[in-house]
């Protein structure tokens, strides 16, 4: 392909006409595949395995992932926080204001099927009153809805239409004296207590003192159970999303040195006061993910391997912070992800600084590496075949997700003339349409028709939008 086109702040889409190919952008979040039984169902002191999984044996996930999450694009969007020591609150988002950024992120990530956790969404914000997933942040909530999990639920299902998952941002770890929860896990020794019974702190988030708490112990109570049946009970959608993220999922929670006599020396576990050990804890780990994917969703976590036993490989598809567990696991089996989007977002919701560019120079270029893969029995594209797709700062690659023929066309700086080898499936286009993406808005910058080839009618497609520029 030759021709001059500047996209420092744009891009544009080319779409060939193949006949009467459909037309429609469309993403698959993933399909719906009830968990057998209802889990609620199941008596109070019902517990999931915590064996091990040895995912070596299949080189499959135990069951298989609701999304292809080295196909999408996992961000977060930070709606709130807690402050004035977790009583007040300070809102960067609304739930409108949230699904206004989804559309965006929907036009210049050109229909990418993508998964949003909100972060913030419960009590006064992020952090806010752990252990407890029992209350939505009232200050999120639309005037027009008549209880604010209305505008949650509302949310979940508008992200649907932007070829968006929404779904939550939670943590199983942390503990707050302010929590409804936290009496109830004090006289269980669900907190972890020093070797006198005291509760051990941990780190002091945001102003606040946390505790970690015992997954192993929480288990034994049926408090993990109760706990996870009554956040399915309040947003039954979360099954549609089939997908959860887990945050500070940590068998080794960060800790300040304990007081003296508090902790023996070598002692690795969570709570002195039970004596369990980090092989009882991450077998209970190992529960919760069990558990969650008998209700039908994945979960994904911070970390594949900082602070954790087990990677949980076969049992949790992503991770926020990706360190391979090893080096010949596959992205399909385990990845993180390639546009996280929260610090853009939160630096101007309304302009994403920067994301466009990192979309099309990276994101984009990482899924359609990703389905090269899946298509060619998992073996990586050659340097060859990136050269193709991805020069320096210029980018030229299929859109893999789109139902017809697709490319987007990217340059950090422009050029007067350069050469891109298409895709097979262009060799017989005749007809090209272009489309110039922004943030604000997607427009179509014109029709090429009657070209002799798909070189050509690419050709002619690129001189046209740079006429358009000039």
């Amino acid at each position: 392909m030759q021709g001059k086109y500047a996209a420092r702040l744009a891009t544009f889409i080319l779409t060939a006409h193949l006949g009467k190919v459909a037309s429609v952008l469309s993403a698959e979040p993933g399909a719906a595949r009830p968990a057998p039984g209802d889990p609620a169902l199941r008596p109070a002191d019902y517990q999931p395995s915590g064996d091990y999984y040895n995912w070596r044996r299949t080189g499959q996930p135990e069951r298989p992932w609701f999304h292809k999450y080295d196909q999408n694009l996992v961000m977060k969007i930070f709606l709130a926080e807690r402050t004035d020591e977790g009583r007040g609150c300070r809102v960067h988002l609304t739930f409108e204001q949230a699904l206004e950024v989804i559309e965006r992120l929907d036009r210049i990530t050109c229909g990418a099927p993508k998964i949003v956790y909100l972060v913030g969404w419960q009590f006064n914000g992020h952090d806010s009153k752990y252990p407890a997933w029992s209350e939505v942040n009232h200050r999120l909530k639309r005037a027009q809805d008549p209880t604010t999990i209305e505008s949650l639920k509302w949310l979940m299902r508008e992200g649907r239409r932007h070829h968006t998952t929404v779904s939550l941002h939670i943590n199983a770890l942390d503990a707050y004296e302010d929590s409804p929860l936290w009496q109830d896990y004090l006289d269980k020794d669900i907190i972890a207590k020093g070797k006198s019974g005291a509760p051990l702190k941990g780190i002091v988030w945001n102003g606040q003192q946390s505790y970690p708490l015992s997954y192993a112990r929480e288990w034994e109570t049926g408090r993990a159970k109760r706990r996870i049946d009554g956040l399915l009970k309040m947003l039954p959608e979360l099954r549609e999303a089939h997908t959860i993220h887990i945050d500070a999922f940590h068998t080794y929670p960060p800790m300040p040195p304990a007081p003296p006599g508090e902790r023996d020396q070598g002692f690795k576990g969570i709570s002195p006061f039970l004596g369990y050990g980090p092989e009882r804890e991450c077998a209970a780990q190992r529960k919760t993910l069990r558990y969650f994917r008998d209700y039908g969703l994945d979960v994904t976590s911070e970390h594949s391997t900082g602070g954790k036993l087990d990677a949980f490989v076969g049992l949790q598809p992503m991770a926020w912070i990706y360190e391979p567990p090893a080096p010949d696991v596959p992205p399909s089996l385990y990845c993180g992800t390639p546009m996280k989007a929260e610090s853009e977002i939160g630096t101007d919701p309304h302009r994403l600084p920067g994301l466009l560019e990192q979309f099309c120079l990276k994101a984009a270029p990482e899924i359609w590496a990703n389905a090269w893969r899946e298509a060619n029995h998992d073996h990586p594209p050659q340097s060859a075949d990136w050269q193709r797709v991805l020069q320096g700062n210029d980018s030229c690659l299929p859109l893999v997700w789109n139902t017809k023929p697709t490319l987007l066309a990217y340059s950090r700086g422009g050029y007067e003339r350069k050469t891109w080898k298409l895709p097979v499936d262009w060799m017989r286009v005749r007809t090209v349409q272009i489309t110039n993406v922004t943030v604000d808005s997607v427009t179509s910058a014109g029709t090429c028709t009657n070209a002799p080839s798909a070189r050509n009618a690419v050709l002619s497609a690129a001189k046209a939008l740079s006429r358009q520029r000039a």
